[in-house]
């Protein structure tokens, strides 16, 4: 039994081979050069899907980067101010001590009412202090901010949390921090005038220790809110580069894979036109 093969079904099939070379060389081409591996949904529709999505969590990855960056600033900003503040009130609290030596005299009362008046007025206006975008360090609400999935913390340290309760902003010296020190500064002030004192040197001590105590509880939770926000940085930081190589995976270009691939198809192509010029140079063409 014989097989008989015109020249037009050698032709063709010449023709088709070059043809699928060519259109398969194209395309590894083309993903090499644009460095995505589909450039169609129809390509691969779960694989385009799929890219999709990571790219919308590492969107929101950038999202939690901006709020603990954010975050970082604002519970730092917190965290200077109120270690100042304490700073403040350890001093107080030493004058106290030097106010209860059995020795001082109405000037030395005086001199030590000076130096209190002082460290209180610095206090007032570290209290109200405004971060480099104008807004206040210690404002009289906080939002929840996310730092990463299902994870909320506060933007900082509300003015009641750290002062105590009673006045704001525009009215610190309503406060129970600025009313404690005021009242070592009028104790002062009366002993300075030999007058009989309005409050006992116990209940001085008392209000002083008891903001040291709630401005220590407030720079507390504001670092551990720090600590809470370094750590989501480093999770979130190490699913980012998961996540982006999840996505890599699924639609760059394996260029050692591309390359191989086009260099055998550019292969064939050379092959498939060699052997196309030779049917056309053969005399079985010539007689067509």
């Amino acid at each position: 039994m014989s097989i008989r093969i015109s020249s037009n079904q050698m032709l063709d099939a010449g023709t088709q081979a070059m043809d699928n070379s060519l259109a398969d060389a194209t395309a590894w081409q083309q993903k090499i050069s644009s460095g995505k591996n589909y450039s169609n949904v129809s390509d691969n529709a779960y694989a385009v899907s799929r890219g999709v999505r990571l790219d919308f969590d590492l969107s929101r990855l950038t999202m939690f980067k901006a709020n603990q960056n954010f975050l970082t600033s604002a519970h730092a900003n917190a965290q200077t101010q109120i270690s100042s503040i304490i700073d403040g009130l350890n001093s107080l609290k030493q004058t106290f001590t030097q106010s209860q030596n059995g020795s001082l005299n109405a000037s030395n009362f005086g001199a030590l009412k000076i130096q209190a008046e002082q460290i209180r007025d610095t206090i007032k206006s570290q209290m109200v202090a405004k971060d480099a975008t104008g807004n206040p360090i210690f404002g009289a609400t906080v939002n929840k901010v996310q730092i990463e999935p299902n994870v909320m913390v506060d933007s900082s340290i509300r003015f009641s949390d750290a002062f105590g309760s009673g006045g704001g902003l525009t009215t610190p010296n309503q406060s129970q921090l600025y009313i404690n020190v005021d009242q070592f500064v009028t104790y002062l002030t009366e002993k300075s005038l030999g007058n009989a004192t309005t409050l006992t040197a116990s209940q001085v001590e008392a209000g002083l220790n008891s903001s040291f105590d709630q401005l220590t509880m407030a720079q507390q939770i504001s670092g551990g809110i720090s600590a809470q926000v370094d750590a989501s940085k480093s999770a979130m930081g190490a699913f980012g580069v998961e996540m982006a190589a999840s996505q890599s995976a699924l639609l760059d270009t394996n260029l050692a894979e591309a390359t191989a691939s086009y260099t055998r198809a550019q292969t064939l192509l050379n092959a498939a036109q060699a052997m196309f010029a030779r049917l056309q140079q053969s005399n079985l063409f010539s007689k067509l």
